[in-house]
């Protein structure tokens, strides 16, 4: 920040704030810079850097695909792949296989690292290898880094949607503990509001409300994504035959990661 100034690194150095600007592309209430001229002539034209706020249909902003850097689309991935992979870890498959790796590796957080490591450069290689398909089922003349940053932004919902059916439960089990955590924020043993001794009760949400809650979440981000890849590739290319065609592999991509998502959160947790 003190090398870049603070605008310039919270808008591409500082990553919660770019992933919570991601997800705020979802927000009916957006804000925009307008630049105004204070005067006509060419010479002498004064820039002045306005703020608008304005309505726009819930989760337009996704549409909007112009200057998307690689850097960006990768995030994007990155987001995606190491949610899943937090919630694989919890699976007996893996648990097994830690289990099994610790005879080469005594080390459970660096066989952890490489694997999350791993996941990540295969959701790259997926991402990508589909947009390779889209480009060809296309007959267009995109690059695929060009699809690829096209189209990147679709997996936006999809990554909220399974991070809330992922942290849901976290949320609304260890979430109870701010009640006690806001009588006595700073750990001076003050009791401000009378909640320091408030317990956790797990009984809060039944299975039923968290698992039916989860599957709606990933369905209807799931959705949202095909009808905005649909939006886009329609945008993207001018044939609408060739447009529907690149969509296949997508739809199978989107798919495939419903039904991934699904078997992860049906699984019993076994950390």
């Amino acid at each position: 920040m003190i090398l870049f100034g603070k605008n310039t690194w919270l808008c591409y150095g500082e990553t919660f704030t770019i992933v919570f600007g991601f997800f705020a592309k979802f927000a009916p209430i957006q804000s925009r810079v307008l630049t105004k001229s204070t005067n006509n002539t060419i010479t002498k034209t004064k820039q002045i850097n306005l703020k608008e706020i304005y309505l726009c249909i819930f989760g337009s902003e996704l549409l909007n695909i112009k200057k998307i850097s690689i850097s960006e689309t990768l995030l994007v991935i990155l987001l995606l792949a190491t949610v899943t992979f937090d919630g694989f870890t919890g699976t007996l498959i893996w648990i097994n296989f830690q289990n099994y790796i610790t005879q080469f590796i005594p080390n459970i957080m660096l066989i952890n690292t490489i694997g999350l490591l791993f996941s990540v450069l295969i959701f790259i290689g997926i991402y990508f290898y589909f947009c390779v398909l889209m480009m060809i089922a296309s007959e267009n003349n995109l690059k695929t880094t060009d699809i690829a940053k096209s189209f990147v932004y679709t997996l936006i919902p999809i990554a909220l949607a399974y991070h809330i059916a992922h942290f849901l439960l976290f949320l609304l089990i260890q979430g109870q503990l701010i009640f006690a955590l806001i009588s006595d924020p700073f750990g001076f043993d003050w009791n401000l509001f009378g909640t320091t001794n408030y317990k956790i009760n797990f009984m809060l949400v039944s299975s039923n409300f968290y698992w039916i809650t989860s599957v709606i979440s990933i369905l209807i981000g799931h959705i949202i994504a095909v009808f905005l890849s649909h939006t886009i590739a329609l945008r993207l290319i001018k044939s609408h035959k060739y447009a529907i065609r690149s969509q296949y592999p997508m739809l199978i991509l989107m798919v495939g990661y419903t039904i991934a998502s699904l078997w992860i959160i049906t699984q019993p947790m076994y950390n």
